[in-house]
């Protein structure tokens, strides 16, 4: 198994936030590569896990006959032009569902790379329209992705690390960005005989869940125009935590001005994801 489809393996295990995620899921997963055609029969899929969940959402949500036959998502009489209709307004209701959009987008038409080899991340679609909507979300998120076309398809992808396991952690509600910061950890723990004293295995992988959920905590706060609200001291903490993704509590404190500990850091990032549960 590639490690591009145990992501999504991963992808299809993550719970709907509102009642709206589901639909804008189904609108990513059929309409970002341009393939929601009104006289399809069926759709191919990368693996039996997403036409389960896929076809699963399309009868649960929209009352369209849908069936998962494997890789296959098999469509009823019709249900390809009701499915069409029912996708064709805008199904991006709350920030979440923006989420829940690039993640069935990403579980049709995109891969990431093993990060124990390379960083990159790519959607893949024929439609310009399409390939700008993606910019956008992911920019409204603090992304930087970039477009190119390459073999007739336009490319949407990002090659910074930190914000792959971002945006990974954030359309997987933060299970899957795991996997993404611990092989990039891992891989400065390689490089430095002291981490590797220092941290085991089990700790890195708390540190990296504790750093998933810290940076959505972030990016939330931010997103809802409430950073200002926060008193000096968390905003600097936050933006540090944010340049740093994979460094540890300690190595936190010792970059702000004056240095605190362990513990001072660790207080200041928890009031962080209080005050960001309140947005």
């Amino acid at each position: 198994m590639s490690f591009s489809y145990e992501i999504k393996d991963i992808l299809c295990k993550t719970e709907y936030i509102c009642p709206g995620c589901r639909r804008a899921e189904l609108a990513g997963f059929f309409s970002f590569p341009a393939k929601l055609r009104s006289n399809a029969t069926h759709y191919l899929c990368s693996g039996e896990v997403i036409s389960k969940r896929i076809a699963a959402a399309v009868n649960e949500e929209l009352g369209i006959s849908a069936v998962a036959d494997r890789r296959r998502i098999l469509l009823g009489n019709g249900a390809a032009e009701k499915l069409q209709s029912a996708l064709s307004s805008d199904a991006i209701i709350n920030d979440c569902c923006a989420m829940a959009y690039v993640r069935g987008a990403f579980l049709t038409s995109g891969s990431v790379s093993d990060p124990e080899k390379a960083y990159h991340i790519e959607f893949a679609t024929a439609s310009f329209d399409e390939a700008q909507k993606m910019i956008r979300l992911l920019e409204d998120v603090g992304l930087t992705p970039r477009g190119a076309r390459r073999r007739g398809k336009l490319v949407v992808y990002i090659k910074e690390s930190a914000q792959i396991a971002e945006l990974i952690g954030l359309i997987s509600g933060g299970m899957a960005g795991l996997e993404i910061f611990s092989a990039q950890i891992e891989k400065e723990l390689k490089s430095s005989a002291q981490r590797r004293v220092n941290c085991d295995s089990a700790n890195l992988k708390k540190q990296t869940k504790a750093s998933v959920k810290q940076l959505m905590a972030i990016r939330k706060i931010k997103k809802a125009g409430e950073w200002g609200r926060l008193p000096k001291t968390l905003r600097e903490m936050g933006s540090i935590r944010l340049e740093n993704p994979d460094l540890s509590l300690e190595e936190l404190g010792t970059l702000l001005d004056p240095p605190i500990g362990k513990s001072g850091v660790n207080h200041r990032l928890k009031r962080i994801i209080e005050f960001a549960d309140e947005c």
